[in-house]
């Protein structure tokens, strides 16, 4: 078949946020939210059916004009497929696919992603939207696209939800892949240049993952209910060819690494370590995810070879210093836990990325609060004046559809969300719970502002300041 007989498939990664988020850390060069992110979900589906169509993968975040874009690739097109998680993603692509219906009605719109996946039968509810790929798509949307080629039914294919008149389908699901079954993810098929960013290590950083999926059940998050807690990861002699191929395509100097669990498997990161020692690619690995429960447990011996392989920075779902939060998220990790993850990469000058969650439902609101800020001072404090090491992601807890904690904060007073639409409007870096006092969320956000990496300031200035805001928070109810 040549490219001119080709039907086009429109991929579309709408915008994350409303407004433009562009936070410098005033410790670092870097951004603290980077959005300028690889579509690295339209990527994998695309990677599957670029032989047979002309695929055209549109990425708001950098495309300008990008509904206007859509709307012009619509034309000819064989169907829309749009990646969406639980955020302003959500309005945003309703927004496009509503133009695109207006102007082809009868264009067939996929939806796929963390928040279709949740909840299917309500994103089905829009008008705008068609069909939705549930959980790991990679087989299912090639089949799904085959067959609306074909003007086929959609009958029987694994993963799918699709309406059929005035009904909503809900096949069964699919067993989740091995990874290496697919083929390496087509950077070629994006503007590269537009996705490189500065990330303190290097000047040329671009996202890649190493695997798919999470075997935690972690109760506040998407992630079990997307992939059903399975794992899969690239082999070692797979995953360093690929690193090396795109430092060497695309003169990368870092990579940041979006697995969700990257030291699951530690014999594999050995490996994995060990031949990138041996290639001496020159490349830095950053933002690699560990659950603090595991890697507080891995030997020092790989934990230095991760460092001596290029691993510069680390990312810890710390989530809580009240160990009653982190029981009721399902974390399966203690509150010291924190502590010695610390100090293993103070030994090893391996930096930290860190995240933590005020306002879980359930949970006393000053203890919490208090818990959470000064197991914070406490990381502070490990690094003193080495800050630049250090960088901590402060948010508030965020309720995703169909996972445990959605339901209590149900229960504690959140309004049920009942509309696709409704979940566009969250907030996922200020969600303000109804549980949550004001005046909490208030103080909480003074904190945020005044951490070093927000403010500059430097150690000794905190100490300081947060000896105030202790004394604000002690007069609290």
């Amino acid at each position: 078949m040549s490219q001119k007989e080709k039907r086009t498939i429109i991929m579309f990664n709408p915008m994350p946020v409303k407004h433009p988020v562009a936070q410098p850390n005033k410790k670092t060069t870097s951004l603290q939210v980077p959005l300028v992110n690889v579509p690295l979900s339209l990527l994998a589906l695309a990677r599957m059916v670029r032989d047979r169509f002309d695929v055209r993968i549109i990425n708001a975040v950098v495309d300008t004009d990008y509904r206007e874009s859509v709307l012009d690739a619509s034309d000819n097109a064989l169907c829309l497929a749009v990646s969406s998680m639980t955020c302003y993603q959500i309005r945003d692509g309703i927004d496009v696919c509503r133009a695109v219906k207006e102007k082809h009605p009868g264009l067939p719109v996929i939806w796929g992603g963390y928040h279709p996946s949740s909840e299917p039968a309500q994103t089905l509810g829009s008008q705008f939207i068609d069909i939705v790929i549930r959980g790991q798509g990679e087989l299912t949307f090639r089949e799904v696209v085959e067959r609306l080629g074909e003007n086929g039914s959609l009958a029987g294919i694994q993963g799918v939800s699709y309406k059929e008149g005035s009904r909503i389908i809900h096949n069964p699901d699919r067993k989740f892949s091995d990874i290496n079954e697919f083929p390496a993810v087509p950077y070629d098929m994006i503007d590269v240049e537009r996705h490189v960013k500065g990330y303190k290590f290097g000047t040329r950083c671009l996202d890649y993952y190493l695997s798919q999926g999470c075997a935690s059940g972690c109760s506040f998050c998407s992630e079990p209910v997307f992939c059903g807690r399975r794992w899969s990861g690239l082999l070692p002699e797979t995953a360093v060819m690929e690193l090396e191929n795109l430092a060497k395509t695309y003169n990368i100097d870092t990579l940041m690494i979006r697995d969700s669990d990257f030291f699951l498997n530690v014999k594999r990161v050995k490996a994995l370590c060990e031949l990138l020692i041996e290639k001496d690619i020159g490349i830095r690995l950053t933002s690699v995810n560990a659950r603090m429960e595991h890697f507080s447990r891995i030997d020092d011996s790989i934990i230095s070879l991760c460092r001596r392989a290029g691993i510069c920075e680390v990312f810890f779902g710390f989530e809580s210093g009240l160990q009653e939060g982190l029981d009721a998220m399902n974390k399966d990790a203690k509150v010291s836990q924190i502590r010695t993850c610390t100090q293993k990469c103070l030994k090893h000058n391996i930096y930290i990325r860190g995240s933590f969650m005020f306002g879980i439902p359930g949970m006393d609101v000053k203890k919490e609060v208090t818990s959470n800020f000064k197991e914070i001072n406490e990381l502070i404090c490990a690094y003193g004046e080495r800050l630049e090491h250090l960088d901590i992601l402060l948010s508030f807890f965020t309720p995703y559809p169909n996972t445990p904690l959605y339901d209590t904060a149900i229960k504690c007073g959140l309004k049920p969300l009942d509309t696709l639409a409704d979940w566009g409007d969250f907030d996922q870096f200020d969600f303000k719970a109804p549980w949550f006092p004001q005046e909490y969320f208030d103080l909480v956000r003074d904190f945020r502002a005044g951490m070093p990496w927000n403010s500059g300031c430097e150690f000794e200035e905190w100490r300081g300041f947060y000896g105030g805001i202790m004394e604000r928070l002690e007069k609290l109810k």
